[in-house]
């Protein structure tokens, strides 16, 4: 793989725009890339921070005790323990986990020698899981973390290692307690967290790198209330162009699709593997979607729904999408795209 240096881009396109995307139509797939390769998710995690360390600063020292819990409600009445899967009002649409003592934070980038970073959000997720008490499965507990720069698009995930030392369950409140190490730490901060390696976030994480669903955005900021802890970062104003790509994985598949004038897709870009989980879920977006007028967009979702189970190929009026990277627009991609992965096709039995 090529891999361009950011002072030494090279854009090959046609000065095509379409719409207020101001996509391109890209004659290469390599046309144009901020500096990146596909190294990064299989570095160690110590590595991955000095890679990530110019777009991102250093990743922050999670406390799960002074997170922000997300409250469970069964029936309105704010619950503690696992009352199981769906039975809860509020589930993760991850299967439909209902158990309390999760926690979210989000944190301000700072770069290693204290300076702040504005642009810089750091999100981190302490999650008691409950899935094993309904599948047999061995879930273990989990803590990860979310680096994304606003202005460049460039975005980090850190996943979960063996964070058992550090963790445990307070029997009082169900919650996931403890405090991790940092990078001061390296070889805990390798013990405690993994990278992705082969496994590639944007499986679900498509849209943009945070997930907002009912049992996530529970955690609001305790200083404004009337936000999440997990930040929106599309909307209006951006429309559904925010940067995104990921810093040591320009091999991950980054593809969306778009369809012009497509109502569904005017704040933001519609990852359709994430909707069909979500929908496997019981959540339907026509049961939500627009939020102060759920349903009246069922007609664009009902197009974006046709494309996504007949593939864009197939599709008149429809295209891959990659989204803007660094100094790169936003961009058509065809058959020759070089990343295309099995996670990104539909699985028509989950659309329900």
């Amino acid at each position: 793989m090529k891999v361009f240096n950011r002072a030494q881009v090279v854009i090959v396109v046609l000065s095509v725009t379409l719409g207020d995307m101001g996509l391109a139509v890209a004659q290469g797939a390599q046309s144009c890339m901020p500096e990146n390769n596909s190294y990064g998710t299989k570095s160690t995690p110590m590595e991955y921070a000095r890679m990530i360390e110019a777009e991102l600063g250093i990743p922050p020292v999670i406390d799960c005790g002074a997170s922000v819990e997300m409250p469970i409600y069964v029936d309105g009445v704010k619950t503690q323990g696992d009352p199981g899967l769906h039975k809860c009002d509020n589930p993760s649409l991850q299967v439909g986990d209902c158990m309390s003592g999760s926690s979210l934070q989000r944190y301000e980038g700072v770069a290693a020698d204290g300076t702040r970073l504005p642009d810089v959000v750091w999100v981190s997720f302490c999650r008691h899981d409950g899935r094993d008490n309904d599948f047999g499965w061995d879930v273990p507990d989990s803590v990860q973390m979310i680096g994304y720069n606003k202005v460049t698009g460039a975005t980090a995930f850190f996943e979960s290692g063996d964070n058992r030392e550090w963790t445990y369950i307070d029997p009082d409140t169900n919650r996931l307690m403890g405090k991790l190490p940092g990078i001061d730490e390296p070889p805990a901060f390798n013990k405690a967290y993994a990278t992705p390696g082969r496994t590639q976030c944007v499986a679900c994480h498509q849209a943009d790198p945070f997930i907002h669903n009912p049992f996530i955005d529970g955690a609001r900021l305790p200083h404004a209330p009337g936000q999440p802890v997990v930040p929106h970062i599309a909307g209006r104003k951006t429309k559904n162009n925010t940067p995104y790509y990921l810093i040591g994985g320009s091999d991950w598949d980054m593809r969306t699709i778009y369809i012009e004038g497509n109502e569904c897709l005017g704040c933001h870009r519609m990852g359709m593997k994430t909707v069909e989980e979500f929908m496997g879920d019981h959540w339907h977006p026509n049961d939500h979607m627009p939020p102060k007028d759920p349903g009246s967009l069922s007609e664009d979702f009902q197009e974006l729904l046709g494309c996504w189970l007949n593939g864009p190929e197939n599709t008149p009026g429809c295209d891959w999408v990659i989204p803007p990277a660094g100094a790169c627009p936003s961009r058509i991609v065809g058959a020759d795209y070089p990343y295309k992965s099995r996670f990104n096709r539909p699985k028509p039995d989950d659309l329900r």
